[in-house]
């Protein structure tokens, strides 16, 4: 029960981030365009922005997606015989699963590395490591939804 409840929370804080993010992309665009061709003004920090929200919708996204099981699927050898139906199953999620890994551990190392420098972005006064944090974070979401696939 307490399990379905973080589940139904943490796929809820997924969509929330995704559309807000997804949302500044497309006003931020918009504003954008406005600005550059209408006020012959364009907005420096705009790039910026966009890359941010866009970066962190596609990750979330992947998160998402690996919770709805809707990455793209080969489904070349869907007629195989059970046994190796199952044995390919087992070799796909251990690379997943080692590819999320690898994912969250670099990505912590990116994040730790950028905190120490102290970069920043180059107009707008964000960390290079906030940036970077949307890797392991994302990271995490997937991790889980892969470990739950094992048990649903």
């Amino acid at each position: 029960m307490v399990f379905n409840k973080i589940d139904a929370f943490l796929g809820k804080l997924l969509e929330v981030i995704i559309t807000i993010c997804l949302s500044a992309t497309v006003v931020i665009t918009f504003l954008q365009v406005i600005f550059r061709y209408v006020l012959k003004q364009p907005l420096s920090w705009s790039q910026e922005a966009l890359m941010i929200s866009f970066v962190y919708s596609v990750l979330f996204g992947a998160a998402l997606a690996i919770r709805n099981r809707d990455h793209l699927t080969v489904d070349m050898m869907e007629n195989a015989p059970k046994l190796l139906s199952k044995i390919l199953e087992i070799i796909e999620f251990i690379v997943v699963g080692i590819v999320i890994v690898v994912l969250l551990y670099f990505g912590y190392l990116l994040v730790m590395d950028n905190f120490a420098s102290g970069q920043i972005l180059g107009i707008l006064p964000i960390q290079k490591a906030y940036v970077y944090l949307a890797v392991p974070l994302s990271a995490l979401f997937m991790i889980y939804y892969h470990i739950k696939k094992v048990f649903t």
